[in-house]
């Protein structure tokens, strides 16, 4: 770790006596077979553990079978039983919903994007499937004590103004230590890419490139720019494992993000955090992070407009100098951001339990 937690953020996050293990329910979480689905989650379950905070996973594989997703009512319910957990963490609306059927600790929610970004689910574009998502993860909502989305365009899609009162705006923690600028020769040579052709990376977690990817956009903005720098190259990344994207980031000349929606994409912010340039898509977060930064720009899903930004990054020749805004982004800061949040959860549930108790308590 880059820092150490403040005291603060660490010591007193749930009252004293209380069960300090949290049960993290989620659908995305990385594997052999799928090394970079759900990285972001673990990255932060092993931050928060590391700052003090013991956490179990409880993973519903909803790739495998649709059914995991009933089994995981009665997962969640037969591991509260044992007093062991204090409160339930769940990532994305759908295994928010399934954590929601049990009343047994607190629920806190995390919303990743597609569980409120409309239109889109899955590999492909399935606008039923993706509402019933939605709906589920609204649901999930107004049973949560509290909800973390990445963005304020996620957090204006929670539709009930009470749980927008008591929601916060948290994006995913970027590694930076693991995420840092080195030499362009060097991980071009050990990628084994030729040393002068300008590339433009596109990572993805999921090899099957979802629909919501836009590959195609970034596929014709490549091909409007070739027109004026023939050797540029787009280079596809997806299911890479974290360990070795680094040095994809460092070999590249700029990443490219063609998404039709994302809530706070991480490959945005690792590509900063190498000082690599980025050109987006106007999505999630994005503006924000991308706001001033030196050689980035956010466009419209135009591939000329793409195509052109392209072109001009290119030939400046110049990285970005992005990394310094990363700091607030750091692991650390994320889990001193979560641990606060652990400690408002435990806070609401303490007063309503207190407030009950006073209402059954008889009159002298």
């Amino acid at each position: 770790m880059e820092q150490e937690l403040s005291d603060r953020a660490v010591q007193g996050w749930c009252p004293e006596g209380a069960p300090t293990s949290v049960l993290v329910v989620t659908g995305m979480y990385p594997s052999q077979e799928h090394p970079a689905f759900g990285t972001f989650v673990k990255r932060q379950v092993d931050s928060l553990s590391i700052a003090g905070c013991p956490h179990e996973v409880l993973l519903i594989d909803g790739r495998q079978s649709r059914w995991n997703y009933l089994k995981g009512i009665w997962r969640v319910n037969r591991a509260l039983r044992g007093g062991r957990f204090g409160m339930v963490h769940a990532y994305y609306g759908l295994c928010g919903f399934v954590a929601s059927l049990q009343f047994r600790v607190p629920l806190m929610v995390s919303y990743c994007g597609s569980d409120l970004n409309p239109g889109f689910a899955g590999r492909e574009r399935a606008p039923l499937r993706s509402l019933l998502i939605f709906i589920l993860g609204q649901v999930a909502s107004w049973r949560a004590v509290v909800c973390v989305v990445r963005s304020q365009e996620m957090l204006s899609r929670l539709l009930l103004p009470w749980v927008r009162k008591r929601a916060h705006i948290v994006t995913s923690g970027v590694d930076l230590e693991l995420f840092s600028p080195c030499d362009r020769s060097a991980a071009r040579a050990r990628l084994g890419w030729e040393p002068d052709h300008p590339v433009v990376l596109f990572v993805c977690a999921d090899p099957e490139l979802p629909a919501v990817k836009q590959p195609q956009l970034a596929r014709a903005a490549v091909e409007f720019a070739k027109q004026t720098l023939p050797d540029v190259e787009l280079r596809i990344v997806a299911g890479k494992p974290q360990a070795e994207l680094p040095d994809y980031y460092n070999a590249s000349d700029l990443l490219l993000l063609t998404s039709a929606h994302e809530g706070s994409p991480n490959v945005v912010k690792e590509a900063m955090a190498c000082n690599l340039p980025v050109i987006s898509t106007s999505v999630g977060d994005v503006p924000e992070l991308l706001s001033g930064a030196q050689n980035c720009h956010v466009c419209s899903s135009d591939p000329v407009e793409i195509g052109a930004s392209i072109v001009q990054v290119l030939k400046s020749g110049e990285r970005s100098s992005s990394r310094g805004r990363m700091q607030e982004y750091s692991l650390d800061n994320t889990a001193a951001t979560i641990l606060e949040i652990y400690r408002e959860v435990f806070s609401s549930d303490r007063t309503v339990a207190e407030r009950d108790a006073q209402v059954e308590r008889p009159t002298p």
